[in-house]
């Protein structure tokens, strides 16, 4: 167990997020587990400033199926993540195409076969436009939920509300 290794309650508290929302991006592939289980689960240190960056992707829009390949991206070619604030080594250039995704990041850097990296370039940038869109958990029996991306148009409503019923009911009878 190193020294700089946090708990979960530590990386909660160092990144603003709530221990479940760590637990979720585990199970998703964001972030990977703690070296042991239970109360001596420790996790790198290097999660804080992984999940201060999807939190910023987040809050630019994207999601989280998009972050995770993004990160995965990144890992399989061993680059760290791009930095955030710019810098004169990353500052956007004017009239630069603004993206990103951890994708454009290694096509600009030159890292991705068939790509060669523009002198120009900026390493990162926000995103042109912002989409945002809110989940709904819904509890169909314990431990069993349904996610559902809000908003929906009436027909999918419908649907929705009708597995819902149908997913209650067989629940109910097992």
């Amino acid at each position: 167990m190193a020294d700089e290794d946090v708990t979960l309650t530590e990386l909660a508290e160092q990144t603003g997020e709530s221990p479940r929302t760590l637990r979720f991006y585990v199970m998703q592939g964001l972030l990977s587990g703690p070296d042991a289980s239970g109360p001596r689960a420790r996790y790198p240190f290097e999660h804080v400033a992984r999940v201060r960056w999807i939190r910023a992707r987040q809050s630019e829009g994207l999601s989280l199926g998009r972050i995770a390949r993004d990160l995965q991206a990144l890992d399989t070619a061993g680059l760290p993540l791009p930095n955030d604030p710019p810098t004169p080594a990353n500052a956007p250039s004017a009239g630069a195409p603004a993206s990103s995704s951890a994708i454009d990041y290694l096509q600009r850097a030159g890292l991705l076969p068939g790509h060669v990296a523009p002198a120009e370039a900026p390493l990162s940038a926000p995103p042109a436009e912002v989409s945002r869109s809110t989940w709904e958990h819904l509890l169909l029996a314990d431990g069993v939920e349904l996610h559902v991306r809000r908003p929906l148009d009436p027909f999918t409503q419908r649907r929705v509300k009708q597995s819902l019923q149908y997913a209650r009911d067989t629940f109910r009878k097992s």
